[in-house]
């Protein structure tokens, strides 16, 4: 009512008392025609005096805000790297679902890692000072890498002065580690330990390293003589209740949740040079298995496709790929892109002294990538990176 000015105060007023109402949303109750002959009011009045009703009833315009309102709004967790937050449309939102996924040892848990202290640093560095849960699933918690990563990064981000005084422990402190063998100990921890938690307030990243490691196969301890199609149900329905406790989570104690993810291969037909035959853009029409579930690879040719993703897919199929917000995939080969090697052979054809063309070492060693394959809020993207001490950094100087 304090919103209405003086007279639409008082027309609502008199159509409450007319019509014989406690409340004006109760005047909504009978028909229009009565509410007309109950009042007494003209009809240009009566339909003034209804809108009035309807908009203190429901105030819809409360609920409507323009779009660039809404990004505005959006709280990022910095991944500790400007060029990798650009590709993932500003690192990762609070209130988000996103999943890590790729090959062994394409670096998984050690951007997970970075992301666990880089959500402990002040908010004037990307973080938001905020505390972590880190549940793993496929062994010990990497204390170590921890330990060793942290005063490097936080010296790339924040500086020598910052990071002088910084003390690793501080922020092994703020991590609560979860380590589980099965499948059931790790729901029970999502039913009743995770809640605990959270409702603390300051927890701003959860990280699951890895979703699919007790739920692509039996781990249950019982020989209850499961079948297998009894057991993909089970986890089926698992997801949905999962993924639906989680995204409430996000929303109700403003946190991102990073789930790690394995791959799988993928057994479709195959281009018949060992690499992927998945699209490689949206809506591609020379795409004939439109169900690929691998990862586009946006603003590169299809060769260096090839090369960037074998044929691989994340684990835990479409029921899984419609719960996450987002999917980050990551890669990792060793040696040239196709395009570098056309471009070393024809400097090297080109040459008087064979002997003086090598490639560059940079080329030659293990090449990373991080692609964005979807999200609500970026385009797919892909950045090259380095692994160092500190983590992963964009590569600036290479030209793919």
């Amino acid at each position: 009512m304090s919103a209405l000015t003086e007279e639409e105060q008082a027309l609502l007023a008199k159509c409450v008392a007319k019509v014989g109402c406690e409340e004006p949303y109760q005047c909504l109750l009978v028909p229009y025609s009565e509410f007309l002959r109950s009042t007494g009011l003209a009809e240009e009045q009566g339909q003034l005096a209804w809108a009035l009703l309807c908009r203190t009833t429901y105030p819809w315009q409360q609920h409507i805000r323009l779009a660039t309102e809404l990004k505005d709004d959006d709280i990022w967790i910095s991944t500790g790297d400007l060029e990798i937050d650009k590709c993932l449309g500003g690192g990762i939102r609070l209130g988000s679902m996103v999943e890590v996924s790729g090959e062994s040892a394409s670096g998984k848990t050690q951007l997970c890692i970075q992301l666990a202290i880089s959500a402990q640093l002040p908010e004037a560095y990307g973080g938001l000072d905020g505390d972590v849960i880190y549940i793993s699933t496929e062994g010990p918690f990497p204390v170590n890498r921890l330990e060793s990563m942290v005063y490097p990064l936080v010296h790339r981000v924040c500086g020598e002065d910052y990071a002088s005084a910084v003390d690793p422990a501080d922020f092994m402190h703020r991590i609560q580690v979860a380590e589980f063998e099965n499948m059931e100990t790790m729901f029970h921890a999502f039913d009743y330990k995770v809640p605990a938690l959270l409702s603390t307030g300051n927890v701003r990243l959860m990280i699951v390293d890895s979703i699919a490691a007790h739920l692509r196969f039996n781990t249950s301890n019982d020989n209850s003589g499961q079948s297998l199609s009894a057991f993909y149900k089970e986890r089926s329905d698992s997801l949905v209740s999962m993924g639906a406790k989680f995204k409430r989570w996000a929303n109700e104690f403003n946190c991102a949740f990073v789930f790690i993810n394995q791959v799988t291969d993928l057994f479709t037909g195959g281009n018949g040079n060992g690499g992927i035959s998945a699209r490689l853009r949206p809506g591609n029409s020379n795409d004939s298995d439109s169900s690929a579930e691998l990862s586009s690879v946006a603003d590169v040719d299809s060769e260096f496709a090839t090369v960037v993703a074998s044929k691989k897919a994340p684990a835990l199929g479409s029921l899984w790929s419609n719960i996450i917000d987002t999917r980050i995939m990551m890669y990792q080969r060793r040696g040239l892109a196709p395009s570098e090697f056309r471009l070393a052979l024809d400097a090297q054809n080109n040459a008087v002294d064979q002997a003086t063309i090598e490639p560059p070492s940079h080329l030659l060693r293990t090449r990373r990538w991080i692609e964005n394959v979807f999200s609500p809020w970026a385009p797919n993207a892909l950045c090259e990176v380095v692994l160092d001490k500190s983590g992963f950094q964009h590569i600036t100087n290479v030209s793919i």
